[in-house]
């Protein structure tokens, strides 16, 4: 019992295996948006660019929209 609670725990802060966790993604992608049937949609507002990356099935897609501040796209 004490190993399926080790690895659960693991799980918990590392994602499981093939998976980034969650602060991981937030950390690497920006705020979550929303998250729906495995796939998440983070936002991030850089100097230059506001990006929204896709995040699921082990894949990323960030969409980069230069120029723009996108607290108007909400």
């Amino acid at each position: 019992m004490g190993d399926f609670l080790n690895v659960a725990a693991d799980w918990l802060e590392r994602g499981r295996p093939g998976e980034q966790s969650a602060l991981a993604e937030a950390a690497a992608y920006g705020a979550l948006l929303w998250s729906a049937d495995g796939v998440r949609a983070y936002e991030r507002q850089g100097e230059d660019a506001y990006r929204l990356t896709l995040v699921g099935a082990g894949s990323a897609m960030t969409y980069e929209i230069v120029g723009v501040e996108g607290g108007w796209l909400r």
